[in-house]
């Protein structure tokens, strides 16, 4: 089992992916995101490359699972996905945060309503970190 998956937990809610540019062959984080959604990312992107952002909801452990990819950061997406993962969320319940742009400083202002749930994942350890 990967890091990611070993990171994931039945409390999370969410996933916001920052993946590199050649995420979809190449990237580990692709395999472990796309098992997470029963196979609906692969699905989904054999329907629409090139795209900016991406919102796919799958399941986890009978709750929604909210995964955001983001190529490029555009506030009004953000704000979306906030809106619609926000109802979801209570004590206890995390957002993963798989940065490996290092672009997640430019959506700190749209993600503050859930900032309390966010979780910075290491995935080249198993450590966790909150932000």
């Amino acid at each position: 089992m990967s890091s990611l998956l070993k990171q994931v937990t039945p409390l999370t809610r969410g996933i916001i992916w920052f993946p590199k540019v050649d995420f979809l062959n190449t990237n580990p984080n692709y395999g472990d995101i796309d098992y997470l959604l029963d196979g609906l990312l692969t699905a989904n992107l054999n329907h629409s490359l090139g795209f900016t952002s991406k919102l796919i909801i799958g399941r986890n452990f009978k709750s929604p699972l909210y995964v955001m990819v983001i190529q490029e950061v555009r506030e009004s997406e953000i704000q979306s996905f906030v809106s619609l993962i926000k109802k979801d969320l209570h004590p206890g319940t995390d957002v993963a945060i798989v940065d490996e742009m290092n672009k997640f400083h430019m959506i700190k202002n749209e993600v503050r309503e859930i900032n309390s749930y966010l979780k910075l994942m290491n995935t080249s350890t198993l450590h966790k970190e909150i932000i």
